[in-house]
């Protein structure tokens, strides 16, 4: 079976960055549970407001749907950014921006899943406790009831696969955060090194570091074809 990715592109690609299957696999794992929970949240807003009426709208539903669409969108443009790159027809995406963006997720995830929990529809659910036969009248005592209020159920049940989506997203969107602090930490500090290099060039030979490579003579590599001397020896004839 002929591998997905060839092996010039999985060796690029670990030169660039030794985690990126990891940052990979967890991506994807993101697009699919946003686009579930996206799905999830719109319909649960929309059963809010075809069927129960609120004074300001679904508003704890659709809030979530800000952070889902971002790492919707973000992470597969990412992950189509990793591959094209490498095969020159892109540029490189600066660490930073994953920073930015996986904590704008996740900063935003935590308010919504707490508001979307905490005031959910599940909340209001109660048994039938008066009941004549099969007549279930939808009075005081039962007016939360399934078979009274039907919407509710419908819609709690939306929001309970919804936030368990979410809350596996914010999960791994953190886990995503955290590995792109590591990688703008080892850039800052490849820059800061490739800085000083080029500063003692410029001090040392008075020339920039581009023209010190053109000038700099290639490095001595030994020929292959000729049988090694061995230290101390003596040479006969």
């Amino acid at each position: 079976m002929r591998p997905l990715l060839s092996a010039n592109l999985r060796h690029r690609l670990q030169e660039h960055d030794p985690k990126w299957h990891v940052k990979a696999i967890i991506q994807a794992i993101c697009t699919f549970l946003a686009f579930f929970a996206l799905i999830l949240f719109a319909d649960a807003t929309a059963v809010t407001n075809r069927h129960i009426r609120t004074a300001h709208g679904d508003w704890t539903d659709w809030m979530p749907i800000f952070p889902v669409l971002i790492s919707l969108l973000y992470n597969p443009i990412t992950l189509s950014f990793l591959f094209f790159r490498h095969n020159g027809l892109g540029k490189p995406i600066h660490p930073g921006w994953d920073v930015g963006t996986h904590l704008i997720i996740w900063a935003l995830g935590i308010p919504s899943i707490v508001l979307s929990v905490g005031w959910g529809w599940f909340w209001w659910w109660q048994p039938v406790w008066l009941k004549f036969d099969d007549y279930i009248p939808c009075n005081g005592w039962n007016f939360w009831s399934q078979p009274c209020k039907p919407e509710i159920y419908t819609a709690g049940k939306l929001e309970i696969a919804a936030n368990v989506f979410l809350g596996l997203l914010i999960i791994f969107e953190f886990t995503l955060f955290v590995l792109a602090c590591i990688a703008t930490h080892k850039h800052r500090r490849a820059l800061v090194r490739t800085r000083a290099a080029s500063n003692n060039i410029r001090l040392q030979y008075n020339r920039d570091p581009e023209d010190h490579a053109a000038q700099e003579p290639p490095a001595y590599t030994p020929r292959t074809d000729e049988p090694p001397v061995v230290q101390g020896a003596t040479k006969y004839r």
